[in-house]
């Protein structure tokens, strides 16, 4: 919500820039370009399930999850957990996912790896929508570094991904930004005190040496984790597929062209054809966890989940700087945007600096990414940023030398960005999917995306809650001892009132009124 306003109500921008950006919020975002930069994470791809694909398309299918990442990992972990017993003997797979390209190579491949809450927005979540509900997002958004970390754990993934816990360093450089976080961290300890018992804020002499951030006006610490996301990713999938032999199927580079709800056609518990270019598969749920595209196979989306594209880097840490990949992690703000930062622990992969954001030292300060959907290029005034600004902010004194080039890798990657700040989750009605809409018995159409850049806070449980609605839905498919659902905030549900006010204005003059 800030963020739109921020950018599209910005009067330094031309007036014509930001209209074109709106107007692309509203186009179709189409299909993951074949053509892409290299991320770092995807530099030894799983040999099993990068391009895990079945010789041939199965033809029918309970469950069809578009979308490789996060989401349809946690959505599909958390339904194949909770079969029905005998289920296991039906003659077609429960779950099939499928993804556009090689398996975890959209966002979840791109991202910085931070798991990270910061609760900077607690006050404006206070103020839009009461205490208790700004609580609960706050609480469900933390609750992702153990649940993750467990996870990593459960499949013996931990040491091969990575997976930490570390303390943040949220930085200020500027005395109004410092007093604006320490206003935000005193209310937020005030009503959350058990769950920011390790928050603390250190004024500019407490910071120790050792953080080398000679510049730091201030500095709100607490507990963070990293991980290398698509290890993270496709090992669990890789754990899935062979405890469900017979009741899951990855198929990569199977792009979904259409949906069709065939019902009408004919009496069958399969109520939907799904189009892809290696042929079609009948389906009895559909669940779209394509984020940024989300769009273009559910066009009432647009608008309410846009794309935006975000740029990260793998850059080689200077001589003198001390690792701290196992310590720490960073945000840092300026007097326009942030930029995010984890250090890799020493191994195999290096000691790289993952340093990603730049966002608002963009094209017309960031303008330029509003509303695109593809992965294929850089933005040069982000790589200009991205490539020059660690040894400044860490200290040359800290900083030391690089023998030669600094920047191992630097790519860009597609986020869902959601009109009114939250995820979308839940089943989706006619008037988004434009597909009919029959009993509930016959399946149904749904919904994990629109993320907002905070995926790694988001995603995981957000695909669990939206698993755990198929499963209560849907008795003749699968069951759970358990639909509680009162852990998941309810504005992120999928709701007629919410589609009706959650999409931004078609004219760039109505952005102010709209997100007041």
């Amino acid at each position: 919500m800030a963020f739109a306003q921020a950018i599209l109500s910005n009067p330094a921008i031309p007036i014509e820039d930001r209209q074109q950006a709106l107007d692309r919020a509203f186009s179709d975002p189409g299909l993951p370009s074949a053509h892409t930069t290299s991320s770092f994470w995807l530099r030894t791809p799983h040999p099993e399930i990068a391009q895990a694909q079945s010789t041939e398309l199965p033809s029918e299918a309970e469950v069809v999850i578009i979308g490789s990442g996060v989401t349809g990992t946690s959505i599909a972990r958390t339904l194949l957990k909770s079969r029905k017993p005998g289920k296991e003997t039906k003659p077609r797979p429960a779950v099939v996912i499928l993804e556009a390209r090689d398996v975890c190579s959209g966002a979840t491949g791109r991202n910085g790896g931070h798991i990270l809450e910061t609760a900077e927005e607690f006050a404006e979540l206070e103020a839009s929508h009461g205490l208790e509900a700004a609580k609960k997002v706050v609480r469900f958004r933390t609750a992702h570094l153990q649940e993750i970390l467990k996870t990593a754990d459960e499949y013996g993934l931990t040491e091969e991904t990575q997976a930490r816990k570390v303390q943040f360093l949220c930085v200020y450089f500027d005395e109004r930004g410092w007093k604006g976080a320490l206003s935000r961290l005193q209310r937020l300890k005030e009503c959350l005190p058990d769950e920011t018992a390790e928050w603390r804020a250190y004024e500019r002499n407490e910071i120790p040496k050792e953080f080398c951030l000679p510049h730091a006006r201030g500095i709100v610490a607490g507990p963070a984790g990293a991980i290398w996301p698509y290890r993270f990713i496709t090992g669990i999938l890789a754990h899935l597929r062979s405890e469900f032999s017979r009741d899951l199927l990855i198929e990569s580079n199977t792009p979904v062209t259409a949906i069709r709800d065939v019902t009408t056609e004919e009496a069958t518990s399969l109520r939907y054809s799904v189009e892809t270019t290696r042929g079609t598969i009948r389906a009895r749920h559909v669940i779209h966890c394509t984020n940024a595209h989300a769009g273009h196979l559910v066009p009432g989306l647009r608008g309410r989940i846009y794309p935006v594209r975000g740029q990260m880097s793998a850059q080689t840490p200077g001589s003198k700087f001390r690792n701290q990949g196992t310590e720490h992690s960073w945000i840092f703000n300026y007097d326009r945007g942030f930029d995010y930062l984890t250090q890799l622990p020493r191994s195999e992969a290096g000691e790289m600096m993952m340093f990603g954001g730049g966002f608002a030292q963009g094209e017309l300060g960031g303008i330029g990414d509003f509303g695109i959907s593809t992965d294929s290029e850089l933005s040069l005034y982000v790589d200009i940023h991205l490539s020059g600004a660690l040894s400044a902010i860490f200290g040359r004194e800290n900083w030391g030398s690089i023998p030669g080039p600094s920047v191992e890798k630097m790519w860009t990657g597609n986020m869902g960005f959601s009109a009114d700040g939250f995820p979308w989750v839940g089943q989706l009605p006619v008037s988004l999917t434009e597909r009919e809409q029959k009993e509930k018995g016959q399946g149904a159409e749904w919904i994990s995306a629109g993320f907002s850049g905070e995926g790694m806070v988001y995603a995981w449980l957000c695909g669990k809650a939206l698993g755990t609605m198929v499963l209560a839905y849907d008795d003749e498919l699968l069951e759970t001892e358990s639909a509680d659902l009162s852990w998941f905030p309810e504005q992120m549900l999928v709701t007629e009132k919410r589609i009706k006010e959650s999409v931004l204005p078609r004219d760039v003059d109505g952005i102010s009124s709209y997100l007041q």
